[in-house]
């Protein structure tokens, strides 16, 4: 826990890195912990999203397959260093570092923000599903 809001708090340092998130659709309805807890968590994302240093974007359903489906990952670009891909799994993690694995992952998280909703959309998108949850 400590460590997740240690991550969290380095969004709103005074030079925050930029965040771009693009998630799934069924990541926002499935429920875990129960209605009110992921009404909650998306309204934190909402909360989020509001600073300029955010991005949020969701793709919907109406997608269909794509190639966010297999598996999370995230893309770390830095300012003096090779920008890195970090791939997590249950038991393990992986980090890539070789430029074509990169840019392979950047390809595909740029295909996914073609597909996704605008981020104003996300954000109003995400607010209306956590008023679904809040009437279950």
């Amino acid at each position: 826990m400590a460590a997740r809001l240690g991550r969290q708090a380095i969004l709103t340092r005074a030079t925050p890195p930029t965040l771009h998130a693009l998630l799934d659709e069924m990541v926002l309805r499935r429920v875990l912990g129960g209605p009110r807890v992921m009404a909650r968590q998306l309204r934190h994302l909402i909360h989020a999203a509001e600073r300029p240093n955010v991005t949020l974007q969701v793709v919907p359903l109406a997608v269909g397959g794509h190639t966010g489906l297999d598996g999370s990952f995230a893309l770390f670009d830095f300012p003096r260093n090779r920008s890195v891909v970090y791939l997590d799994h249950k038991l393990t993690g992986l980090f890539l570092e070789e430029p074509p694995q990169v840019a392979h992952f950047r390809r595909e998280a740029d295909r996914l923000a073609e597909v996704a909703l605008s981020p104003v959309e996300s954000v109003e998108f995400v607010a209306r599903v956590a008023t679904e949850h809040e009437r279950e």
